[in-house]
């Protein structure tokens, strides 16, 4: 992925301010005086001649009722999306398990995770136990979710989230495979 360019980053900051502040119906003036900034500083900010600082975005977002984030969203260019054909393999995959990424890389802070799992297997001879927490969602079957002394059993529709810093393994029960979506924070691959 390329590092995009300073200036488009400024550019596209000063885009999203424009056209935010004129979808609300707000004058240059009428927002400085919310945002407490200069009329010409948004003026600048706008025309991608000005370099904000986070505080100064911090207060804009807040002036229009919205999120920091607004001005950062990825760009185009950016891989956001991972395709169903285009998932990474975690581990070496075999009929048992399968454990797939559904983000794009590992350099996130949150990781989601594809797992299926074959009927009869378990995880108990290698339990988990990595920094962060972890949240699962059961799609299909049944599976137990083994965390330290306690064990929960949860069926598809059902969620868990824990303290992955707690030894955890995981049995499939049933007779049917095990579909499941983790998501994993910070990363733990």
């Amino acid at each position: 992925m390329d590092i995009p360019d300073p200036q488009y980053s400024i550019e596209s900051v000063g885009k999203v301010l424009f056209e935010k502040r004129t979808l609300q119906r707000l004058s240059v003036h009428e927002l400085a005086e919310r945002a407490d900034i200069s009329a010409g500083m948004i003026s600048q900010i706008e025309r991608g001649l000005a370099n904000p600082s986070i505080k100064t975005l911090a207060k804009l977002a807040a002036a229009l009722g919205l999120q920091l984030g607004i001005f950062f969203d990825p760009s185009p260019d950016e891989n956001i999306v991972v395709h169903q054909n285009q998932r990474r393999k975690l581990y070496e995959q075999d009929a048992d398990f399968v454990y797939e990424l559904l983000t794009p890389d590992l350099n996130r802070s949150l990781e989601m995770v594809w797992v299926e799992s074959a009927p009869g297997t378990t995880t108990e001879e290698y339990p988990f136990l990595h920094t962060g927490e972890e949240c699962g969602l059961i799609l299909q079957g049944t599976l137990e979710i083994h965390i330290g002394n306690n064990c929960y059993v949860l069926k598809a529709g059902d969620s868990i989230i824990f303290n992955s810093g707690i030894p955890h393994w995981y049995h499939n029960p049933g007779p049917e495979r095990v579909l499941s979506v983790w998501a994993i924070t910070p990363p733990s691959f």
